[in-house]
């Protein structure tokens, strides 16, 4: 039996920019289109929930475009995990002038100082006069006039587009600690518990963060003591199906795995968000190695390389012998 304990940093958020445009539709619906691209990290959810916030929709009336140049034409990139810290904080600075054109027409057709209203269920209304109100729809209607002339000095609509760009890259930390047992004959190992405590600054949405440690501790795992892909001396992949590539089942997975969070704002973005992509890989090799460590201390091995496998291992420790 043996126990890791390692903590790390992750360097997250990128530049050079990420851009976004949200537009309130005359149905009452939010559309929201950005550069950024996504590969199923949850982007929908979490972008959906930041424009939720600021306008005072259910997120699920919020329509998001990511990575398309017919509906927005600047982006960078997913990569760095920067979609939190560089696309987010766009998509924040573009719902917050949305939020400031609703209350500056609002707050002429309501007949209300700006600071009296509030937006709640897809509405705004005067906060001491809840009654006193007109939906985000018939707002965004009024101010796109078909007849006349709009007002000089303002634009049509409810819509508005905003760039964010980090001077500075943000830096996620955290520690992981593992406590495995190694069958000493075959060297078969199975992890008894797995605890990741992380701090990724501002959580847009828990669940798809721990989804994300739960999914690159499980790619740490594999990558630590099952895949590996081996040559012969003239650079021919000799295990290329997965009949002789060695992959880790939900059965290798840890018996225990629980997710802490610590939250520390970034000073360096509005949202005060990091990112955590990468945080579930990073530590991985290192504490798996502590632990193999500690619980074949007896046989005083280093462990030097990754990835093991109960091969590889078992012919360490015989040479150790």
């Amino acid at each position: 039996m043996g126990i890791g304990l390692v903590p790390f940093i992750e360097t997250t958020g990128v530049g050079p920019y990420e851009g976004a445009r949200v537009t309130v539709e005359a149905d009452g619906g939010i559309s929201v289109a950005t550069g950024v691209g996504t590969q199923g990290q949850g982007h929908f959810t979490s972008f959906a929930q930041i424009v939720s916030e600021q306008l005072g929709v259910d997120p699920r009336n919020v329509h998001i475009v990511t990575g398309d140049t017919s509906h927005f034409h600047w982006g960078t990139g997913t990569f760095a995990s920067r979609g939190a810290v560089v696309a987010a904080n766009a998509i924040n600075a573009a719902a917050t002038g949305v939020r400031s054109k609703i209350l500056k027409l609002a707050s002429k057709v309501l007949g209300a100082p700006e600071e009296e209203l509030e937006l709640v269920d897809g509405q705004v209304r005067v906060a001491d006069i809840p009654e006193q109100s007109m939906s985000l729809g018939e707002l965004a209607v009024l101010a796109n006039p078909l007849r006349g002339a709009v007002e000089p000095g303002t634009e049509p609509g409810l819509e508005s587009t905003d760039y964010f760009g980090p001077q500075y890259g943000a830096t996620a930390s955290g520690t992981h600690g593992m406590i495995l047992e190694v069958d000493p004959e075959t060297m078969e190992i199975e992890i008894r518990k797995y605890v990741a405590v992380e701090d990724c600054g501002t959580i847009l949405n828990e669940l798809i963060v721990d989804g994300q440690v739960h999914g690159g501790m499980s790619l740490g795992i594999g990558n630590c003591y099952y895949e590996k892909l081996e040559y012969d001396d003239s650079g021919n992949l000799l295990n290329g199906s997965f009949m002789d590539y060695l992959i880790p089942r939900a059965t290798d997975m840890p018996k225990e795995l629980l997710v802490g969070h610590q939250v520390t704002k970034s000073p360096l973005n509005p949202l005060g968000s990091k990112g955590a992509g990468e945080a579930g890989t990073i530590p991985v090799p290192s504490v798996f190695a502590q632990a193999l460590e500690d619980a074949l201390v007896d046989f005083d091995l280093e462990i030097t390389e990754m990835p093991l496998s109960p091969n590889r291992l078992f012919e360490l420790l015989e040479a150790k012998k």
